[in-house]
């Protein structure tokens, strides 16, 4: 393509980068000489059909139209009249985008990371309001462009390309789900609605998922199932379980940023943040209601402020997991992949890393379907998080009624309400990581709600001296639940197991005398639990 002129108009100067379904180069307009960056479209799948070329203009178009400086500006879409190849034509960009930059500065202070998702919800609002659903929501599509002035402000990339994308593959009969390039949104940063391929239950809240994951990143230098390589896990794992705490990795981060993150993950859409605005709203109070982003301010997070360590959101203990959860075998597991990626000094490369998908033909769907359906069968109920309570509850007993004058009359027992209650350390403890040996070592374990892998029947707890956590072992249709508590000393009790055929086992009695000591006014931190 390099030399020639794009459907007449448009002159290409150089490569800017490539992906699965196409590339982006500089151009310029013959007629005005402005500099363009065009992304032209070479997948077969797509350059062969004619009713998803109109749909992948109409898309760009519709993206191209919202009036936000917070989405990169479409200024052409059309057919070249030579190669028959489609072609966007967008503003060229100078900057990079956000995973250029979370790969050569990896964690970014909270402050940082929350203006660049604070411009995202701006942009994404604006074109949910006009009836545009991303659904490809990642760190290659935040684009950081640089201004004159030295601001840098956050533009969206890829409007209207991962719908075509998702509804060709709905329409194909077979689907090569395993293929680089295939996936549809990428696997780690899709929703559970998108991970089930439900096209009916996707709507912008799928998007809200999707910046909570590239928000979890930014903080934390890893994405939420960073440890899972194979695509059935990670799909299983998308659809059941809830994400281990950013704080668990960046244990700086404030319980208020992290309520946050956690809020848009939440495997029910109903109780996320229920639009972009709202989102942007609650991040506004946590920089100061400013959003405004400088080129001083994009640096690595310093040692000072890693070394710090802000107080843990609370976990409340999730309902039971049901033992057999029915998905619905007619729909088609949509999957996504991630492209490969390049370096580039002008802003139009993170278009062509991998927001488009494609499908071909090695395997039916239906089979397909049916092994994601009996991978996710058993669906996990995530856990809900809140912010800490910061002083401990009163705990108010009513006293038994006495009567002073005959005839005696007998007091009723003291009404007992349960209570919250805060087991903290000494403002100045250190979380401390203690090891707890688990019976039978292949029992499935909870820590607060949070799966935890064990490895030789030994899992591990984090937490400052003690704190209580409370922890669940799971085999077949038997479950027990322990409370065990942080001591300098290790795990207490050092083991747990699980009983079949009897009663499940209790704390033992150090375990038990440490806990009551424990539910004394302490010092206003730690972890929130219920004791009835």
């Amino acid at each position: 393509m390099l030399g020639t002129t794009l459907d007449g108009k448009y002159r290409i100067d150089r490569l800017l980068g490539s992906g699965a379904m196409g590339a982006v180069y500089a151009a310029e307009h013959t007629s005005t000489g402005r500099r363009v960056a065009v992304k032209v479209i070479s997948s077969g799948d797509l350059t062969r059909n004619e009713m998803l070329i109109g749909r992948f203009q109409r898309e760009a178009r519709a993206a191209g139209s919202i009036d936000t400086q917070h989405i990169t500006q479409v200024l052409d879409a059309g057919v070249d009249r030579e190669s028959g190849l489609p072609f966007l034509v967008m503003e060229y960009l100078s900057g990079e985008d956000f995973s250029v930059l979370l790969k050569r500065l990896g964690p970014i202070a909270p402050d940082l990371a929350l203006r660049i998702v604070a411009q995202s919800c701006l942009g994404l609002q604006k074109a949910h309001e006009a009836g545009v659903v991303h659904r490809d929501i990642k760190p290659a599509n935040l684009f950081l462009a640089k201004r004159d002035a030295g601001e840098v402000i956050v533009k969206l990339l890829d409007f209207g390309i991962a719908k075509v994308t998702m509804d060709q593959a709905q329409d194909a009969e077979t689907a090569a789900l395993t293929r680089t390039g295939s996936m549809l949104g990428s696997p780690l940063y899709m929703s559970p609605e998108q991970a089930r391929g439900n096209n009916k239950d996707i709507d912008h809240r799928a998007d809200i998922w999707s910046l909570g994951v590239v928000l979890y990143q930014a903080l934390a230098g890893k994405t939420p199932w960073h440890e899972i390589t194979a695509l059935g896990q990670l799909i299983l794992a998308i659809c059941q379980d809830t994400p281990q705490p950013v704080q668990q990795h960046a244990p700086w981060v404030s319980p208020e940023v992290s309520a946050i993150v956690h809020k848009c993950m939440k495997q029910d859409a109903n109780q996320r943040f229920q639009s972009a605005m709202e989102m942007f709203q609650a991040i506004r109070p946590l920089i100061g209601n400013n959003w405004t982003i400088t080129d001083d301010m994009i640096v690595s997070l310093n040692d000072t402020a890693r070394a710090q360590v802000a107080p843990r959101m609370a976990v409340s203990i999730p309902p039971p997991r049901p033992t057999m959860a029915s998905l619905s075998q007619s729909n088609p597991v949509g999957i996504s992949g991630q492209s490969g990626q390049s370096t580039h000094d002008a802003a139009s490369l993170s278009q062509s890393q991998g927001a488009l998908g494609q499908t071909s033909g090695g395997g039916s769907s239906k089979a397909t379907v049916g092994l994601a359906a009996a991978l996710v069968a058993v669906l996990g109920v995530g856990g809900t998080y809140a912010l800490m309570s910061r002083t401990p509850a009163p705990v108010t007993v009513v006293a038994p009624v006495q009567q002073a004058a005959p005839p005696p009359v007998v007091a009723p027992p003291p009404v007992t309400t349960p209570v919250p209650v805060v087991v903290a350390p000494p403002a100045d403890a250190s979380p401390k990581r203690v090891k707890l040996v688990i019976m039978p070592p292949d029992a499935i374990a909870e820590v607060e709600g949070v799966r935890t892998i064990a490895k030789n029947g030994i899992i591990e707890i984090t937490g400052a001296p003690g704190s209580v956590h409370r922890v669940k072992l799971t085999k077949g249709k038997t479950e027990t639940e322990v409370e065990v508590i942080v001591t300098e000393s290790g795990a207490m009790p050092p083991k747990v197991e699980l009983t079949f055929g009897g009663a499940a086992p209790k704390p033992s009695a150090s375990a038990a005398a440490a806990a009551g000591a424990a539910t004394t006014p302490p010092a206003p931190s730690g972890i929130v639990q219920k004791f009835e």
